[in-house]
This record gives structure tokens, sequence and C-alpha cells, in this order.
């Protein structure tokens, strides 16, 4: 764009680069076992066995609270981030044990699931757990990691 300030025109620049990015993935096929890969379906259910595998086991969230008398107030906020936490991670391992289901045809594909499978292909974090997370603009491996 001709007329931006530098710092107005590096943004714009990469904001384009990112669309243009994330368009060119959207169009990609899912056939590629006829050169000797996988295909999209067994590569989406190894991500998500292996996300599967990472994820940490609930907090005991009644026994906790129980154990604390009389919260402060920074156990306060921890015990609504462990609530929080919690159901994110029943989010996380329901979505990923229906999708898993979907792939081999037990149960249909919802567009839910439709979305996750794009995101874990696409290497995004996927938006049914990402309006129960923090905002990021971490892709997932990185967000991943952080989780």
């Amino acid at each position: 764009m001709f007329g931006l300030h530098p710092n107005a025109e590096i943004s714009y620049f990469t904001n384009t680069a990112k669309e243009l990015w994330l368009n060119v993935l959207s169009m990609q096929t899912s056939d590629s076992a006829g050169s000797g890969g996988i295909n999209k379906e067994e590569f989406i259910e190894q991500v998500a066995s292996d996300i599967q595998s990472k994820l940490p086991e609930l907090f005991d969230y009644f026994n906790i609270k129980k154990a604390i008398e009389l919260p402060t107030p920074s156990q306060v906020v921890l015990l609504q981030e462990l609530e929080r936490f919690n159901r994110l991670l029943n989010v996380m391992h329901n979505s990923l044990f229906d999708l898993k289901r979907a792939l081999l045809g037990e149960i249909g594909m919802s567009q839910e699931l439709d979305e996750l499978a794009n995101s874990l292909f696409n290497g995004q974090l996927p938006p049914m757990w990402s309006r129960l997370a923090p905002q990021t603009l971490k892709n997932l491996v990185n967000w991943m990691d952080h989780f």
C-alpha cells in the first residue's frame, strides 16, 4: 500500500501473507496416498492420538476445594483456573475421541468435528478449544508445548 506509515505497512504485509498462507492451506487436497505418503485421515488420526496421549489427567477439583477450608483470594483464582482447565481438558478429550470414531465411520462427521480435523491437519488451534483457552496466536504445536 502506498503512503502507509512503515509500521502500518509491515502489519499490512504480515496480515496479507498470513491470509494467503491460510488460503493455500485450505485448498490442499487430501489424497497423497498414491505418492507413497499417508492420506489426510490417517495423518489426522495420528495427530489426534499423539495429542490424546499427551493430555494430563483431570484435577480432583472436589478434594482440592475440600482441602482449602477458608480460601484466600489467590486460592479462589486457582480454583477458578482449575475448573476452567478441567473444562478444556474434557472438551479436548471428548472431541478427539469423537473425531477418531468419526474417521472410522462409527459416528457421523459433524461441522465441529470437521473443523477440528482441518485444524489438526493444518497445524492450527481448533476453534472449539480456543474458545475455552486463553487468547493466543500460537500454532497447534507451540500451543501444545505451552499447554
